[in-house]
């Protein structure tokens, strides 16, 4: 029995979050379904489908993951059942050859897994877990190369378990192998170390693996079973989400423990316990779709934040001073009625206020165009009161995916967009008040008559105007460097009159894939300039309008002596300047909290007189790895900050120079 007992239909993505080589893909394909119950297969699947993103920490994940259902048409119902195990001694003929009775113990369910891999590799070629539902009731699943389940009772918890083993190395965290009171030879486990994140032989504090988890007031071991010989039957102690060191695991009585008293991976319909929770999202969050945020404050008691949803639709939400406009005293929104063409699944966004009554959002579209909506405070110009719409009549070239999008209004009736194309050019159009001066008036044009080197793929595209008559811009390229060119409006220095170039003589470190770039111009004769390195570090340089202090006259440089934790891959990074001899930078780190470190001109305060730190004492979340940071001081004296969170949410901090107010004097909170 084998692939000559039926045939593959076809694949259907069923979760659609983002290219293949972007997102965690899952397959899942049925095996002992027949032609005429391809249908209920297909409901099968999308039941597991539904139970998985009912299911923390999976909520908060879904947008890293695609699901691909993929139709196999048995000659039979069903699958393999031996009598040696207790079974009906059916043998039906199926495509994997799903059988019961794996090792002798019948619950152990498994298919012919070269069959299975190979069949998912022909069909997704980028697969990153295989999932066969067997159309049987009886109770079985294993997890091996290949997750394994079966439509009993409670088939999906079936399923998450499984998958749990296949997908995240989790261990069995029960007690027993055939069952309590049945095995004689499970008393103690090896005095060997496991492999698996959730069981381990060591309950010392000081030394155990998931330590950092557990509370100064919990006992280590938490239980001990009293009777090696048996399974431990005492009730849980201590509160049902606390983290200790529960003795009885990894099939073994005794001297060897589990996190938490239940888990998903010890009892059916349990949540999975904190220590598996982190190893599903150290899995997924890389995967996440980059969810860049921007913010803007458009008078010093306003902020507006925006953000691409994963509906491909730009959302936003407002706080404002005055009682009653808080951010939870009304609802987040789309800043659109229609959507004729969604946002792309990583597109940058940014915002400009250019006047305190004005707001100007622009992303790119899944077309390759950039697109753009406004908002004004006058009666019949809000949001809702016209369409979005691309910033240009023709594209010569598409947005490249991913790209970041740049905006900034260098005198309050005057905007300009940068972005990156697919031919690796950064491109610009503009938008003035005067007539004749709008964005169809004109064509998108790339900002330099050459680029020696390319925008590097996914490139963030930052812009500053240090006066109403100067434009500089920046990105990342090819070769692992910072570059830019620069436009001012005396005549012979338009973008064409001279060539883009790297912002250092040399990057002792190259720019991390994906990292952020961010600029400020603390005084209208003063640039910095900051970035991710591969090395986990921010690093900087600066320019200066005095003589001296060009881009070449001093090196790159990390802005800390050390840092704690990595920066994490493709991090976006903010920086801000809320006094002219003051700044503040941010970007998230690989734990997931979002780190800065800050300079002052005064004696004593520079780069490397304090050290780095998370933003926040506690972080109920963690912040997706490939998250925009974006940062705003509404006043001289005080900070925003915002970054997206794996659960989907848009989160912040602030701080404020009043006593009480610092950073770690109140909590993080979502919008």
């Amino acid at each position: 029995m084998g692939t000559g007992d039926g045939a593959v239909i076809g694949t259907t993505k069923i979760v659609d979050n983002g290219p293949a080589n972007a997102r965690w893909n899952l397959v899942i394909m049925g095996d002992g379904y027949r032609a005429t119950e391809l249908g209920q297969f297909a409901a099968n699947a999308q039941s597991f489908v539904t139970t998985l993103f009912a299911t923390a920490p999976f909520t908060g994940l879904r947008p890293a993951i695609n699901v691909y259902r993929m139709d196999v048409r048995s000659s039979d119902s069903g699958a393999d059942d031996p009598t040696a195990c207790g079974g009906t001694g059916a043998a039906p003929a199926t495509y994997f050859d799903a059988a019961f009775c794996h090792n002798g113990t019948r619950r152990l369910l498994t298919v012919n897994t070269g069959t299975a891999l190979a069949v998912a590799g022909q069909q997704v070629p980028q697969w990153n877990m295989v999932m066969v539902i067997v159309n049987s009731t009886v109770y079985g699943g294993s997890g091996g190369s290949v997750a394994v389940f079966s439509l009993a009772p409670n088939a999906n918890e079936i399923g998450l378990h499984e998958m749990g083993h296949t997908a995240f190395g989790l261990a069995d965290e029960y007690e027993y192998y055939l069952g309590c009171g049945v095995d004689t030879n499970r008393n103690t486990h090896p005095a060997v170390e496991p492999a698996q994140p959730n069981v381990t032989i060591d309950p010392n504090r000081a030394t155990n693996k998931w330590r950092d988890l557990v509370a100064p007031a919990t006992a280590m071991p938490t239980t001990r079973n009293p009777n090696c010989a048996l399974c431990d039957t005492q009730p849980n102690p201590v509160g049902a989400a606390t983290v200790g060191a529960f003795e009885g695991a990894d099939y073994y009585h005794c001297a060897a423990f589990r996190p938490q008293y239940n888990c998903r991976m010890r009892v059916l319909g349990q949540p999975f316990c904190a220590v598996c929770q982190r190893r599903i999202r150290q899995t997924l969050l890389p995967r996440l779709p980059a969810n860049r945020v921007t913010s803007v404050a458009r008078t010093s008691g306003h902020l507006d934040v925006f953000w691409v949803n994963s509906d491909g639709k730009v959302w936003s939400n407002w706080w404002d001073q005055q009682a009653g406009n808080s951010w939870g005293d009304h609802g987040a929104f789309p800043i659109a009625r229609d959507w004729p063409v969604p946002a792309a699944h990583d597109t940058g966004v940014t915002s400009v206020a250019r006047t305190s009554g004005h707001l100007d959002v622009f992303w790119a579209g899944t077309d390759g165009k950039v697109w753009s909506n406004w908002w004004d405070q006058n009666a019949g110009a809000g949001w809702y009161d016209h369409g979005a719409f691309p910033i240009a009549r023709e594209f010569p070239v598409p947005a490249a995916p991913g790209t970041g999008i740049a905006s900034v209004a260098r005198t309050s009736g005057h905007l300009d967009v940068f972005w990156a194309g697919t031919d690796g050019k950064i491109w610009s159009n503009w938008w003035d008040q005067n007539a004749g001066a709008g964005w169809y008036d004109h064509g998108a044009f790339p900002i330099a008559r050459d680029f020696p080197v390319q925008a590097a793929p996914g490139t963030a595209v930052t812009s500053v105007a240090r006066t109403s008559g100067h434009l500089d811009v920046f990105w990342a390229g090819t070769d692992g460097k910072i570059w830019s060119n620069w436009w001012d409006q005396a005549t012979g220095n338009g973008w064409y009159d001279h060539g883009a170039f790297p912002i250092a003589a040399r990057f002792p470190v190259p720019v991390a894939p994906g990292s952020g770039v961010a600029a400020v111009a603390r005084t209208s004769g003063h640039l910095d300039v900051f970035w991710a390195g591969t090395d986990g570090k921010i690093w900087s340089n600066w320019w200066d309008q005095a003589t001296g202090n060009g881009w070449y006259d001093h090196g790159a440089f990390p802005i800390a002596a050390s840092f704690p934790v990595p920066a994490a891959p493709g991090t976006g990074v903010a920086a801000v300047a809320r006094t002219s001899g003051h700044l503040d930078v941010f970007w998230v780190g690989t734990d997931g909290k979002v780190w800065s470190a800050w300079w002052d001109q005064i004696a004593g305060m520079g780069w490397y007189d304090h050290g780095v730190f998370p933003i926040a004492a506690q972080w109920p979340v963690p912040a997706v790895p490939g998250s925009g940071v974006t940062a705003v001081a509404r006043t001289s004296g005080h900070l925003d900050v915002f970054w997206a969170g794996s659960n989907g949410r848009v989160w912040s901090a602030w701080w404020d120079q009043q006593a009480g107010n610092g950073w770690y004097d109140h909590g993080v909170f979502s919008i």
